[in-house]
């Protein structure tokens, strides 16, 4: 520990603190994006591979590619429902790759 958060301990506990209520306080701004939960997948190593060729090709990370993969997966269990125009354009461009 820091011997500032030392000194600011001791001097909680001996009472020398005062909290105020009133004080105005900068709070952090809000996240520009949506809380994430990280999972773990295990892959075998050419499927890996071929993942991150793709993320590669389509210019963004494995992971972005890989969340929007899922996406559209469970779009194509559930009701059709809105998909980002860029999540589209990939998977239209993973398909026309594909296809040559």
């Amino acid at each position: 520990m820091s011997e500032d958060v030392v000194r600011a301990a001791e001097a909680f506990a001996r009472s020398e603190v005062e909290y105020d209520e009133t004080a105005q306080v900068d709070l952090p701004p809000e996240a520009d994006t949506e809380p994430m939960v990280m999972r773990g997948v295990r892959l075998p190593v050419d499927l890996d591979q071929r993942v991150r060729a793709a993320a590669d090709n389509a210019g963004v990370k494995a992971s972005t590619l890989i969340r929007e993969w899922i996406e559209l997966g469970l779009t194509e269990l559930e009701d059709d429902r809105p998909v980002s125009l860029s999540a589209l354009r990939r998977a239209i461009a993973h398909a026309t790759q594909a296809v040559h």
